[in-house]
């Protein structure tokens, strides 16, 4: 089912906008011999050619929010005197790695009982962008988002449809398409 209604808001900033990266904060610990980027995995940012699309984790890592930001910081609860706040850039991954600005041309998501339609937030998400590439978000692992690429989708949504335990859990799936 195409949405243009009442997910429109959460991705209205998307429409005309071209993402370059995709990039996750972290910090640099300091404490291994050779200082290394740790991931904090709860959030994700996509980088436009002007800003920021900010997606989190929310509800225990059920349900993925957007928002659009002027730049990446790290969360409220960081102890900046301990941490070193720095991004990891994962934009080759799953945008290519040409340099070049790619618009998005569609939003696939599926929404289920824990999903909040007022406050727009959804169970996964997968981007696509021009030229093939591809981002999927599901933010339901311990560790925070889980990013992966073409077809993960599809595999997600198989294995969610299979475990009958989910279902009577989270609810049945409702999917949508979001085309700017």
């Amino acid at each position: 089912m195409t949405e243009h209604g009442q997910y429109e808001q959460v991705f209205a900033p998307l429409r005309g906008a071209r993402a370059w990266g995709v990039r996750v904060p972290g910090f640099i610990d300091r404490d291994d011999p050779v200082p290394r980027f740790a991931p904090m995995g709860d959030t994700v940012y996509l980088v436009f050619d002007e800003g920021y699309l900010r997606v989190d984790a929310r509800g225990g890592g059920g349900q993925l929010a957007f928002r659009p930001v002027s730049e990446p910081t790290p969360g409220a609860d960081w102890d900046l005197d301990e941490d070193e706040f720095a991004v990891g850039d994962y934009g080759s991954h799953f945008l290519g790695d040409d340099g070049q600005l790619k618009a998005i041309t569609q939003v696939r998501y599926a929404l289920n009982d824990e999903s909040d339609r007022a406050a727009g937030t959804v169970r996964a998400a997968e981007i696509r962008f021009e030229y093939g590439g591809v981002l999927f978000l599901d933010p339901m692992c311990y560790w925070g988002i889980r990013l992966q690429g073409t077809g993960a989708y599809e595999r997600w949504l198989a294995w969610e449809r299979e475990d009958s335990h989910r279902r009577a859990v989270f609810g049945r799936l409702e999917e949508r398409i979001w085309i700017p």
